[in-house]
């Protein structure tokens, strides 16, 4: 049975290098970040129900960061840092932005998140450091 997804036909795999707006279309994609510059990735609205991805770190940030913003809304939730039981960060129920540090977020880190039509919510992720992703 084929998986529906949000606006598109598969969910595939899209590599971000450089700074971007996602689409309703994108839903259900992983996306590679893989880029030796900072940079932006817009989310779709959240009013887009349903609209998730997953963020992969590819090449480790080196010099700048990869960012994830919220347009309207917040994100919520938590992400786990390598170490049992550590928590990286946790949102405070208002944060817009979500950060892949320089220095800190190594090849495989990662977040993927859900929207419920109103905000972005964590529903998966790990860093190997507790410094490596944060959401402010």
């Amino acid at each position: 049975m084929a998986r529906p997804y949000l606006g598109g036909t598969n969910a595939g795999i899209k590599e971000l290098t450089a700074t971007n707006t996602l689409h309703k279309a994108d839903s259900g994609k992983m996306f590679m970040l893989n880029s030796a510059a900072e940079f932006v990735t817009t989310l779709p609205a959240p009013s887009n129900k349903g609209w998730e991805g997953t963020f992969v770190v590819k090449a480790a940030p080196s010099g700048a960061d990869y960012r994830l913003s919220c347009p309207s809304g917040a994100i919520k939730g938590s992400i786990s840092a390598g170490a049992a039981d550590d928590v990286a960060d946790t949102s405070d129920g208002s944060d817009t932005t979500i950060t892949f540090k320089d220095g800190s977020a190594v090849v495989g880190d990662y977040i993927k998140l859900v929207s419920d039509g109103t905000d972005y919510y964590i529903v998966g992720g790990l860093a190997k450091v507790a410094a490596g992703i944060t959401i402010s």
